[in-house]
């Protein structure tokens, strides 16, 4: 990323604010990235409004530090963030973030807009991001903005964990098939058996992160365990259902609408999930162009900022977009 003071006199702020880690990039009104910097969770129903703030903050300055530009120069911040499911809380992280950003005009959406921003040419269609946790939303070329926030049911991040938990618990007790996980997840939670690993769960108060069962299954699964493989397209059916229901509510089939599939539970495990998902959109809609992310999806609030500024990208947002692959790593 180039230093230059020059570019950095005018230029915006886009940051994917996630319950696990925030992004965040500053970029010219060209859409060429300067500076990135990241910090935890700004998820406020995690940390609170003040805690978010403090993450979001944080992330803000790193990224300004690394391209050498100062608040200052920034024209307009875009956030989309975990946890902004209801009007109301909008107010909450505005109100939160005014003493450090001060005049800078800042933008909030829902964290679930930022794929379809990032990776389709227009900027608008269909987004389903699993990774911690699941969202799913819908962008209209004439505006339209719906997203599913906690009505995802069975699409929930921590449903995967559950799934593959249960099929582990009958294939102990005979309800059902044998599987590889009967020894892969105790031994990947530091427990002996199945039977110790749920008297921790019951009475010794363990609980499992999101880290711990995922990389088992999704190992299983590609090895071909079959109760592994049953639980991964399980899921990506129920993710898949997101984004068929979102084209048939908007009367979408056969318009060609983008899907776009990312978070790390798509780009981090290998290609079953993302082959369920892809599958099941195509099955209903063959002329959906399913894409798996191969953006951050950051990129994606910067491309608002830069927008709200009067840059407009649609005409070369591949080639803008392609320059932020490592960004967040430089």
């Amino acid at each position: 990323m180039s230093k230059s003071r020059t570019d950095q006199l005018n230029c915006v702020v886009g940051i994917d604010a996630g319950s696990t880690k925030t992004d965040a990039v500053v970029a010219n009104l060209e859409g060429r990235p300067l500076g990135a910097g990241s910090s935890g969770c700004a998820n406020w129903e995690l940390v609170g409004e003040k805690g978010a703030a403090a993450a979001l903050e944080d992330a803000i300055r790193r990224a300004l530090d690394k391209g050498g530009a100062e608040l200052a120069d920034v024209r307009h911040v875009h956030i989309g963030a975990a946890g902004l499911d209801w009007p109301e809380d909008e107010g909450r992280l505005r109100d939160a973030l005014a003493p450090f950003l001060g005049n800078v005009p800042l933008s909030l959406e829902n964290d679930s807009y930022l794929g379809a921003r990032a990776c389709t040419p227009a900027g608008h269609g269909i987004t389903v991001s699993a990774g911690s946790g699941v969202c799913a939303s819908y962008l209209g070329a004439a505006g339209e903005k719906y997203f599913y926030g906690y009505f995802g049911e069975l699409g929930g991040g921590t449903a995967i964990d559950q799934l593959a938990l249960h099929a582990v618990l009958r294939a102990e007790d005979g309800r059902g098939p044998k599987t590889e996980l009967t020894a892969s997840i105790p031994k990947a939670t530091g427990h002996a058996s199945v039977r110790d690993l749920l008297h921790a769960l019951t009475r010794e108060g363990y609980s499992l992160t999101h880290t711990i069962i995922r990389p088992s299954l999704f190992v299983s699964a590609a090895r071909g365990d079959s109760v592994a493989i049953d639980v991964v397209t399980t899921f990506g059916r129920e993710l898949g259902l997101m984004a068929t229901n979102l084209i048939m509510k908007y009367g979408l089939n056969g318009t060609a609408p983008y899907v776009v599939a990312c978070g790390s539970l798509f780009t981090r495990t290998g290609p079953l999930l993302f082959d369920v998902f892809r599958r099941i959109v195509s099955g209903a809609d063959d002329s959906a162009t399913v894409r798996l992310s191969d953006r951050p999806a950051v990129v994606g609030a910067v491309r608002v900022a830069l927008d709200a500024c009067g840059s407009h990208t649609h005409g070369n947002w591949e080639s803008i977009s392609a320059s932020y692959r490592g960004a967040l790593d430089a």
